[in-house]
Formats: structure tokens, C-alpha cells, sequence
């Protein structure tokens, strides 16, 4: 098993680690401590495999990067690319209101 997964709880994707006593499985109605430090409770909705539509949780992202040793400019340029390729949605999605 991965030691770092996600999961859909309360509108965000979080990542968790998975060695943390109670953190796994995961189950609809319990909470899980995210990277992000955050406590998440997945509803059952949340479980569906492939149903993850929730944005990630930018800190559980930042923390698991992290953790997997990637150096700062590669943490850089992960959230630059991020942004630019939000950026552009946005543009696109103001483009098809006006």
C-alpha cells in the first residue's frame, strides 16, 4: 500500500497518511486527519471511486510534496504551473459568460 493517499472530505480532496493509526481505511461517517492538519469527516458520496470533482486541498498537496522530497525549485514550479494552467480556466470561463 501507498503510504500517501487522497480523499474527497468536506468539498476538498485531502491527502492522508495512511501509517497514522485511524486514518485507514477510510469510512464514510469518520474522520481522518489530513496532511494539511485539518480533521475531515467523508461522507458517503465521497467514496465513489473515479467521483473526485473537488479541487485539491493546496496545503495537503504543498505537505505531500514535501514529504516525498521534492526540492524547492520543484515546489515552485509544480504551484507556478498550477497557476498558469488555473489562470487560463479562468480566462476561458470568462471568455464563455461575456
Amino acid at each position: 500500500m501507498q503510504r500517501y493517499l487522497w480523499q474527497q472530505a468536506e468539498g476538498l480532496r485531502h491527502a492522508y497518511d495512511t501509517t497514522i493509526a485511524g486514518n485507514h481505511p477510510i469510512r464514510g461517517g469518520h474522520e481522518f486527519t489530513a496532511l494539511c492538519g485539518q480533521t475531515v469527516t467523508p461522507q458517503a458520496g465521497d467514496l465513489v471511486e473515479g467521483a473526485w470533482l473537488d479541487p485539491e486541498c493546496e496545503t495537503c498537496l504543498r505537505q505531500l510534496v514535501v514529504a516525498s522530497n521534492w526540492s524547492e525549485g520543484e515546489i515552485e514550479r509544480l504551484f507556478a504551473i498550477r497557476a498558469a494552467v488555473e489562470a487560463e480556466q479562468q480566462e476561458k470561463r470568462q471568455g464563455m459568460v461575456s
